[in-house]
């Protein structure tokens, strides 16, 4: 199926190059293939939520954990896998904010998969989280290559607050190093074990190196370059916004799970996560709502007229 992003009979209206980078727009993939990658995850990740909510028992790890993992389906079932389909219906039809939306939900699967396939007891559904992880590493792939990133500050309503939004990315960034530099700072210098993994039989916390090597970084260099709006810099805090709102919604389901497992967790990190999803969900909105807004498609009319 032809994208607005990659049309197949006509040409894009916008200029082949940015003036202030003057970087060529080299053609773009074919949006089918990550149609095809994601519809796959779609249905593998929905296998995993289903067993999982329907027989629970299938999960060996400790209560808390457990329930957390329980949790990480439920939200996935219920919000992931229904906007990410959603998203890619819209994006098929040609709007790239749906692209957006995709994207970072391909990022929340991929970081529920690594989680699954590292962190939980093997199970019977072993193959399945790494099918699950698979399949969203190669969505990924094929997604940022349908993506015109060098088009994206045309498309960007100068009304974005890009500063803001920058920021913001920034601090969320710097707040969540400090909260698991506490944790494992004076388990290095103790030899101790991080609370985080006591009462669990991890040998490492998967969330923190995920964490320390990819999402926060992310962040930073997102909010970075979306500051000085570079294309890289659009593209980049787009997939995050939409990743941190879907994240904080589910750590604090299953959070919430968790303690409905193991009563002696606190209902700290739940509130604290539902906070934090209904206040990322500003930027991610205000974000979407200034790519290709009303005033954006005024401009590229007249660039089509």
């Amino acid at each position: 199926m032809g994208s607005f992003l990659h049309p197949e009979h006509h040409q894009s209206y916008l200029p082949a190059f940015h003036a202030r980078t003057r970087r060529v727009a080299y053609p773009r993939a074919p949006i089918a293939l990550a149609l095809r990658l994601s519809r796959a995850l779609l249905v593998v990740a929905g296998i995993a939520g289903l067993v999982s909510v329907a027989a629970p028992t299938i999960l060996r790890d400790a209560p808390a954990y457990a329930g957390n993992a329980l949790g990480t389906y439920v939200v996935i079932l219920v919000v992931a896998l229904p906007v990410m389909a959603l998203a890619m219906r819209t994006a098929s039809l040609g709007s790239l904010r749906a692209h957006f939306v995709w994207l970072g939900t391909v990022c929340y699967l991929f970081y529920a998969s690594v989680l699954s396939s590292f962190s939980l007891r093997f199970n019977a559904l072993f193959l399945v989280y790494v099918a699950s992880f698979s399949l969203a590493v190669w969505s990924l792939v094929a997604l940022l290559r349908c993506i015109p990133a060098d088009e994206l500050p045309a498309r960007c309503s100068d009304r974005l607050p890009a500063r803001g939004i920058g920021g913001y990315l920034i601090v969320i960034a710097a707040a969540f190093t400090a909260l698991w530099l506490v944790d494992v700072l004076p388990a290095m210098l103790t030899g101790d074990v991080p609370r985080s993994l006591r009462g669990t039989t991890l040998p490492t916390n998967a969330v923190q190196v995920l964490d320390f090597g990819f999402t926060l970084p992310l962040c930073v260099l997102a909010g970075t370059w979306l500051m000085r709006r570079r294309p890289w810099g659009i593209l980049l805090s787009g997939a995050m916004l939409v990743f941190l709102t879907l994240e904080s919604v589910s750590v604090a389901v299953d959070q919430w799970f968790g303690r409905r497992a193991d009563p002696s967790v606190s209902t700290a990190v739940v509130v604290s996560f539902a906070v934090l999803a209904v206040v990322s969900a500003v930027p991610m909105l205000l974000f979407l709502r200034s790519i290709d807004s009303p005033d954006v498609r005024a401009v590229r009319r007249g660039i089509r007229g």
